[in-house]
This record gives structure tokens, sequence and C-alpha cells, in this order.
């Protein structure tokens, strides 16, 4: 079946091993991604607060599933004004599929649905030099949306070894310490042109519920920090677990008990079987901390595309505070 051909995308119909299958599939080749999504992982994302299948739009065909584009709501702060955008991630086409046309309509329609149910705009990641990459200008042009690329993420990476006595044992983040995280979120400076808002059910989420949750504090006699990241599995052969850092809220720590903070995080991410550790550089936090721990820099580049359709003007940032995925 070639893309000319496919039906027009419904609502992803929440079938997580039949889409984790064709991701395998269809990103076997592209040395630029090395994560596995598993079913597991898939169905964990979309238990995000708010989160919806209706904003994810597949294309289904006889043999299954052709298409798909997921797409997260997520509450930012653009140049001061509060407002809701979607962050789309995972565009696949299963291999039977040709052409960049199924790619199309689901984008298409993701900004369609998203523009519905009262979102201001999106926000694209592509990795450097594949073909969403290329097709980002096509898209937009197309549609006559105001989109810009507007950050290009790089990442700090290391090794990483598990400690001869394990570190005490992990416990679920408590709910003093989610008090934390939104407190240091929202002293981010607010100089920030982009800066992602917290609900407290976001907040539980992205600390303990999200699958292989790990959120790690620091109490210094009233300072304090906190570092929030998840384990996956790699499509590495023999198949590796890595730790992503997420959230570097340093808070007012001092720069030795930012490096025990972190010290902390990836010995328990070490003891949970993690031997490989990746961060995005976004330029709202200090990463000083990590290049200090050993941590160099990848050649993965991935970039962001803003989207706005309600008067908002995307532009070029000098950082920003928002997840990648």
């Amino acid at each position: 079946m070639t893309d000319s051909s496919s039906p027009a995308p419904c609502a992803f119909r929440g079938d997580f091993a039949e889409l984790a299958a064709v991701i395998r599939r269809s990103w076997a080749n592209n040395s630029n991604q090395p994560l596995f999504y598993s079913e597991a992982f898939l169905r964990s994302a979309f238990e995000y607060p708010g989160g919806s299948f209706s904003l994810s739009p597949a294309v289904y065909g006889e043999t299954g599933l052709l298409g798909f584009l997921a797409g997260f709501p997520r509450n930012i702060r653009w140049n001061g004004e509060p407002t809701r955008i979607i962050l789309n991630t995972l565009l696949t086409a299963a291999t039977t599929v040709k052409g960049p046309g199924v790619a199309v309509k689901l984008w298409t329609d993701m900004v369609e649905r998203s523009r519905n149910q009262g979102y201001s705009g999106t926000i694209t990641y592509c990795v450097e030099g594949d073909g969403m990459d290329r097709m980002m200008p096509l898209f937009t042009r197309l549609l006559k949306l105001n989109t810009v690329r507007i950050f290009s993420t790089q990442f700090l990476v290391r090794l990483l070894f598990p400690e001869s006595s394990p570190v005490q044992t992990f416990d679920r983040c408590a709910d003093i310490d989610i008090n934390v995280f939104m407190e240091l979120a929202s002293d981010l400076p607010g100089k920030l042109p982009l800066v992602r808002l917290w609900t407290r059910p976001e907040a539980e989420w992205q600390c303990r519920d999200r699958a292989g949750a790990i959120a790690v504090s620091y109490d210094s006699r009233g300072r304090h920090g906190i570092l929030t990241g998840y384990l996956m599995q790699a499509t590495s052969v023999p198949v590796t677990t890595v730790v992503l850092l997420e959230d570097l809220l340093w808070g007012d720590l001092e720069p030795a008990e930012c490096a025990e903070l972190l010290k902390k995080f990836l010995q328990i991410a070490a003891d949970r079987g993690a031997r490989f550790a990746s961060c995005p550089v976004l330029g709202y936090a200090a990463s000083d901390p990590l290049t200090d721990a050993g941590f160099r820099r990848s050649r993965r580049v991935i970039h962001a595309y803003l989207t706005f359709w309600n008067g908002f003007q995307p532009e070029q940032v000098p950082g920003l505070y928002l997840d990648v995925l």
C-alpha cells in the first residue's frame, strides 16, 4: 500500500503492542534512534494527566496500524503569557508505506485536532538530518502555519558503573519532594521565553508515576535541589538500560552539593540497571555539574520547531524548559 491510497487519520485506538512493533520495524535502520519504545513505556506516556487518544492521530489499513503521531498536552509560559500547546512526537509510518504522504496527513490532522481542542500551538522535535527535519519547512508552507526553529538541543552523555555497595533502597518520591519540585520549577528565571508549568497531578506523574521514574532530592540547611529522570532500554545488542535526565533543578545548592545530588541520582540509576546516562542541554540550568562528573557532548542534535496559530509569534530562544521526548 502506498501513501496515496492510505485511509484518512482517526484517533489512536490504544493498541500499544502493535504500535511498539510498528515503531521497532519502522526505525530499525535509523542510526539516530538509540531508544526502544516498549509497550509499557508508550502506555505510561499516555497516562500523563490530561492526555487523550483524541490528540494522537493514527492511520489504519487492512493490515493494521500504518501510521501514528503522538500528541501530549503541555502547559507553558511563553514570553510571560501562560498558554497550552501540544508536544507532538513519535511520528511513525509502517514499512509498507512509501513516501511522505502519511506523515503529511498525520501532522495536518494533529494540528486540526489541537486547534479544535483549544490549544495555542505545537512543538515538534526533529533529529538533525532525518526525514522529518527536512519535511518541516514543507509541512508549514503547505498549511500556511507560523513556524520557527527556535532551539537546537545537544546532549551530554556518560557511562555508568554500579557501585560495589549499592546505595540505600530507592523509595518512591514523597509528597514533600514533589512540593520541592514544583517550587523550584516555578522559580526558574523569568527571562526564559519558554517555561513549562506544572499542575500537581502532572508533577506526581513526572516524579513517581511514570514508567521507570527516578526523582532524587537534596536538602542542606534549608537549601534544596531535585533531579528527575526515567529509565528506558536502548536498541543496542545486548540490550542496555539507559537513564534520561529530565529536570535539572539545582535550586540554591552550592557546587559541591550539586555534585553530591548528581552522584546520588546516578548511583540509584546504576543500581537499577542503567549503564548509560543522557541529558539534553536546554540552557535553563547549569551543566557544569554534569561535565565535572564526566559527561561529554554527543553528536546527537535535536531541533525544536514551534508553531503558533493564536497570534503568538514564535522566535529563536537562548534556552527553554520543556521535556524532549
